[in-house]
């Protein structure tokens, strides 16, 4: 079964939440005997022409083969199944003017020539049909992300007691303004996370009290459980996907103004310097093992394979 890779993701992004994810399908991908991968990567050799992002690959595939882009890009060519995966719909939420509307003329064709659509998250597909319900249900696959191996407690580790907060300070409904607002009512180092190897990011959860996850919107949410799976509390906001993501035992707080939140949340931070906090740990160590790599790239691989069937490659 031929499955092209369309690396468009590494000219956007060299970290990040949707890189992370390319990374461990491709890895996998790559070393699987059942496919026969191709990958288009401009990030050696062939340059990217201006706008690529947005161009239809220059690309001859062997047909049939299936076709699954990084980032929204499609190959309409006879006997090339295209997967299209749906990381969050944040720029109907979010974003304004051309850059918004740029970006959802690139998501809708590639949901109308698409033959299967990921989704990341029961949230993720539930805003998708909201959006889009022109699109067929039944083409719609749930996937959850994983989480890295890389993540574990390390018992050589001093706590510092600091709150960590991981993702992007400058994007508003990422709510960093929350996560200021705890540390003044706390008096608590608040301590930002960003562009570190996932190594430093192990240590910085293991010296950490807590993860401080007051995001408005998420896709699925990452940090969560790779906090979880280093042994590291998780405060988040329960909205979106994170009840999905965090387990039935996970510290959240209710949504109603920026101010309300920051004292729940700053309760909870209290509540964990002052008592054991090993049931939680414990909690979040269990709620990690639902999610894995492995398991997301099966799931992934089952979609190519249903196509193959339908198609009778």
């Amino acid at each position: 079964m031929k499955v092209v890779f369309d690396n468009i993701i590494y000219n956007l992004q060299r970290y990040g939440g949707i890189s992370v994810v390319w990374n461990e399908l491709l890895s996998r991908a790559k070393a699987d005997k059942d496919l026969d991968v191709v990958t288009l990567d401009f990030t050696h050799g062939q340059e990217p022409r201006f706008m690529e992002r947005y161009r239809i690959p220059d690309y001859k595939a062997e047909t049939p083969s299936i076709f699954h882009s990084s980032y929204f890009r499609i190959l309409p060519q006879e006997g090339v199944y295209n997967v299209t995966t749906v990381h969050d719909l944040t720029y109907h939420f979010y974003r304004r003017g051309l850059a918004k509307a740029v970006h959802l003329w690139e998501e809708r064709r590639a949901l109308q020539h698409s033959e299967a659509v990921i989704c990341v998250s029961e949230n993720t597909k539930r805003d998708l049909l909201n959006f889009y319900p022109w699109v067929k249900e039944e083409k719609i696959q749930v996937v959850y992300n994983g989480v890295s191996d890389v993540f574990h407690p390390i018992s050589s580790v001093q706590k510092k007691g600091y709150m960590l907060f991981v993702g992007n300070s400058q994007a508003d409904y990422k709510r960093y303004d929350v996560a200021q607002e705890v540390a003044r009512l706390t008096g608590i180092e608040l301590v930002t996370a960003a562009g570190v190897s996932l190594e430093q990011l192990n240590t910085m959860y293991n010296e950490a009290l807590c993860l401080l996850y007051p995001s408005d919107y998420e896709g699925f949410g990452i940090p969560v459980i790779e906090a979880q799976r280093a042994g590291c509390p998780v405060i988040a906001q329960n909205h979106s996907s994170i009840p999905e993501v965090i387990g039935e035992k996970g510290l959240m707080v209710q949504h109603d103004t920026p101010q309300r939140m920051a004292a729940e949340m700053a309760d909870i931070v209290r509540q964990l310097q002052s008592r054991p906090t090993q049931d939680m740990i414990e909690a979040g160590f269990e709620n990690a093992r639902r999610f894995s790599w492995d398991n997301t790239y099966q799931q992934v691989k089952q979609v190519y394979e249903n196509i193959n069937h339908n198609h009778h490659f």
